[in-house]
Protein backbone atom coordinates (compact mmCIF):
# COMPACT_ATOMS: atom_id res chain seq x y z
CA UNK A 1 0.00 0.00 0.00
CA UNK A 2 1.40 3.17 -0.86
CA UNK A 3 0.48 6.90 0.61
CA UNK A 4 1.51 9.39 -1.29
CA UNK A 5 1.02 13.17 -0.27
CA UNK A 6 0.25 15.18 -2.81
CA UNK A 7 2.00 18.97 -2.64
CA UNK A 8 0.60 21.76 -4.78
CA UNK A 9 2.56 24.23 -4.60
CA UNK A 10 0.96 26.51 -7.06
CA UNK A 11 -1.31 29.93 -6.16
CA UNK A 12 -3.60 32.09 -7.66
CA UNK A 13 -4.08 35.58 -7.78
CA UNK A 14 -6.84 37.77 -9.45
CA UNK A 15 -6.58 41.42 -10.68
CA UNK A 16 -9.99 43.22 -11.92
CA UNK A 17 -9.61 46.37 -13.69
CA UNK A 18 -12.83 47.90 -14.98
CA UNK A 19 -14.30 44.95 -16.95
CA UNK A 20 -11.30 43.36 -17.48
CA UNK A 21 -10.52 40.50 -14.77
CA UNK A 22 -6.54 38.43 -15.18
CA UNK A 23 -5.67 35.81 -13.07
CA UNK A 24 -2.22 34.82 -12.46
CA UNK A 25 -0.99 31.30 -11.48
CA UNK A 26 2.21 30.07 -10.37
CA UNK A 27 4.24 29.59 -7.62
CA UNK A 28 3.81 30.81 -4.22
CA UNK A 29 6.08 33.37 -3.61
CA UNK A 30 5.80 34.90 -7.24
CA UNK A 31 2.11 35.25 -6.65
CA UNK A 32 2.99 36.62 -3.62
CA UNK A 33 5.20 39.03 -4.58
CA UNK A 34 2.47 40.46 -7.34
CA UNK A 35 -0.14 40.43 -4.50
CA UNK A 36 1.94 42.99 -2.45
CA UNK A 37 2.73 44.94 -5.47
CA UNK A 38 -0.87 45.80 -6.37
CA UNK A 39 -1.49 46.13 -2.76
CA UNK A 40 1.12 48.74 -2.47
CA UNK A 41 -0.06 50.56 -5.97
CA UNK A 42 -3.92 50.52 -4.28
CA UNK A 43 -2.37 52.30 -1.13
CA UNK A 44 -0.79 54.91 -3.20
CA UNK A 45 -3.88 55.47 -5.94
CA UNK A 46 -5.74 56.15 -2.51
CA UNK A 47 -3.39 58.71 -0.99
CA UNK A 48 -3.03 60.90 -4.45
CA UNK A 49 -5.98 62.93 -5.10
CA UNK A 50 -6.96 62.90 -8.49
CA UNK A 51 -8.23 66.05 -10.28
CA UNK A 52 -9.29 65.27 -13.07
CA UNK A 53 -8.12 64.90 -16.52
CA UNK A 54 -5.10 67.91 -17.25
CA UNK A 55 -4.55 68.95 -20.10
CA UNK A 56 -1.14 68.41 -21.99
CA UNK A 57 -0.61 71.82 -22.25
CA UNK A 58 -0.42 73.33 -18.83
CA UNK A 59 -1.48 76.87 -17.94
CA UNK A 60 -4.04 78.97 -19.07
CA UNK A 61 -5.32 79.35 -22.71
CA UNK A 62 -5.47 82.64 -23.94
CA UNK A 63 -7.64 84.25 -26.86
CA UNK A 64 -5.34 84.98 -29.94
CA UNK A 65 -7.91 86.54 -32.21
CA UNK A 66 -10.82 88.53 -30.49
CA UNK A 67 -8.21 91.16 -29.12
CA UNK A 68 -6.87 91.27 -32.12
CA UNK A 69 -10.36 91.87 -34.00
CA UNK A 70 -10.98 94.23 -31.72
CA UNK A 71 -8.20 96.64 -32.36
CA UNK A 72 -8.71 95.69 -36.55
CA UNK A 73 -12.66 96.85 -35.55
CA UNK A 74 -11.67 99.99 -33.70
CA UNK A 75 -9.38 100.98 -36.62
CA UNK A 76 -12.45 100.51 -39.36
CA UNK A 77 -10.14 97.91 -41.46
CA UNK A 78 -13.57 96.28 -41.79
CA UNK A 79 -15.47 99.40 -43.61
CA UNK A 80 -14.92 98.54 -47.07
CA UNK A 81 -16.07 94.94 -47.43
CA UNK A 82 -13.04 92.34 -46.50
CA UNK A 83 -12.31 88.71 -47.71
CA UNK A 84 -10.67 86.02 -45.29
CA UNK A 85 -7.34 86.24 -47.16
CA UNK A 86 -7.29 89.95 -46.74
CA UNK A 87 -7.98 89.50 -42.71
CA UNK A 88 -4.71 87.00 -42.40
CA UNK A 89 -3.00 89.15 -44.27
CA UNK A 90 -3.65 92.09 -42.12
CA UNK A 91 -2.63 89.85 -38.79
CA UNK A 92 0.67 88.92 -40.77
CA UNK A 93 1.56 92.38 -40.59
CA UNK A 94 0.71 92.71 -37.18
CA UNK A 95 3.00 90.05 -35.98
CA UNK A 96 -0.12 88.26 -34.86
CA UNK A 97 0.66 84.14 -36.27
CA UNK A 98 -1.68 82.87 -38.58
CA UNK A 99 0.77 79.94 -39.94
CA UNK A 100 -2.05 76.64 -40.22
CA UNK A 101 -4.55 78.97 -38.10
CA UNK A 102 -6.73 80.27 -41.07
CA UNK A 103 -9.91 77.82 -39.22
CA UNK A 104 -9.32 79.79 -36.33
CA UNK A 105 -9.15 82.84 -37.72
CA UNK A 106 -11.80 82.43 -39.42
CA UNK A 107 -13.75 80.72 -36.81
CA UNK A 108 -12.75 84.10 -34.85
CA UNK A 109 -14.06 86.46 -37.19
CA UNK A 110 -17.59 84.52 -37.60
CA UNK A 111 -18.32 84.32 -34.12
CA UNK A 112 -17.16 87.92 -33.60
CA UNK A 113 -19.70 88.56 -36.03
CA UNK A 114 -22.54 86.76 -33.87
CA UNK A 115 -22.87 88.53 -31.08
CA UNK A 116 -25.29 90.68 -29.78
CA UNK A 117 -24.88 93.85 -30.74
CA UNK A 118 -21.60 93.58 -33.01
CA UNK A 119 -20.92 95.79 -35.62
CA UNK A 120 -19.06 93.39 -37.72
CA UNK A 121 -21.01 91.26 -40.20
CA UNK A 122 -20.77 88.18 -41.73
CA UNK A 123 -21.16 86.11 -45.01
CA UNK A 124 -19.99 83.41 -47.50
CA UNK A 125 -20.09 84.57 -50.89
CA UNK A 126 -19.27 81.19 -52.91
CA UNK A 127 -16.05 79.84 -51.11
CA UNK A 128 -15.20 82.64 -49.92
CA UNK A 129 -16.17 84.40 -46.66
CA UNK A 130 -16.27 88.18 -45.94
CA UNK A 131 -16.65 90.40 -43.78
CA UNK A 132 -17.76 93.78 -42.77
CA UNK A 133 -18.68 96.87 -40.55
CA UNK A 134 -21.99 98.28 -39.72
Amino acid sequence: MWITKLIDVKNRFRVKSAEIETEYKGPIKDVKALSEKKRKLEETEKEEPKEGKKSKRDGLRKAIYPPEIQKLKKANFFKPKKSLDDAIKKFESMGVPTRDKRTAIRSALINDAKKKNSTLKAAKEGDEWFFWQD
